[in-house]
């Protein structure tokens, strides 16, 4: 995923969390995010930064049903992911990145107990000083079917990153439009509808020139 950054484009940081034993998974998954924004000629493309460690100091339990739950606290990651973000931007101010993209293979928790999470809560994102963070666990998309799975992640990056540049959720046969179950999001089209497509276009245009 490294190449070589060009001028005219708006650059996130991505990174994943946690143990995954498929290291390649998440490679392709944002290489074929990169493709599709490419092909789709949307001036913004993801970088791969490293994997970020995350001490297992860090892991907390909460209750789901008779159950309980291990994940990183959000507000941990959140903190990661934003240090990472800063640690970037320092290293190369000729391409400043205002982004981060993490994904997790725990849960999302939070240390606060009325968080109302778990099953339905799947990506999050934190604005910090101007800075966007965003999280994807990949814990409920998890399947034996490889493909299947990158799928739904993959679907997943699409949609967090259009929260990330203003999309809002949608109705159409969109990636933006989020799913009631893992069948309804498994039969989601990986594209944005020519709607939320518009809308896209239009914020890294408006990014774009704030730029120059």
């Amino acid at each position: 995923m490294h190449h070589s950054r060009e001028r005219g484009l708006t650059y996130l940081g991505a990174t994943y969390i946690g143990n995954f034993a498929d290291k390649e998974l998440i490679f392709e998954a944002f290489d074929e995010a990169n493709r599709y924004l490419s092909q789709n000629d949307l001036p913004v493309r993801f970088v791969y930064l490293g994997k970020i460690e995350v001490g297992p100091g860090y892991l907390i339990s909460i209750p789901v049903g008779e159950d309980q739950v291990k994940g990183y606290p959000l507000e941990a990651i959140i903190e990661t992911l934003y240090a990472r973000l800063l640690e970037e931007t320092s290293r190369d101010e000729r391409f400043p990145m205002r982004r981060i993209f993490g994904l997790t293979t725990f849960p999302l928790v939070s240390r606060n107990r009325y968080f109302p999470i778990y099953e339905k809560f799947l990506g999050f994102q934190q604005e910090i000083l101007g800075m966007k963070i965003m999280v994807l666990s990949m814990k409920p998309f998890e399947s034996k079917n490889r493909e299947l799975m990158k799928a739904r992640i993959l679907k997943g990056i699409l949609h967090e990153l259009g929260h990330g540049f203003g999309l809002e959720h949608c109705s159409n046969s969109c990636v933006m439009n989020p799913p009631r179950d893992l069948e309804d999001w498994d039969g989601r089209p990986l594209s944005y509808c020519s709607s939320c497509m518009r809308k896209f276009r239009s914020a890294l245009m408006a990014e774009l020139v704030l730029k120059k």
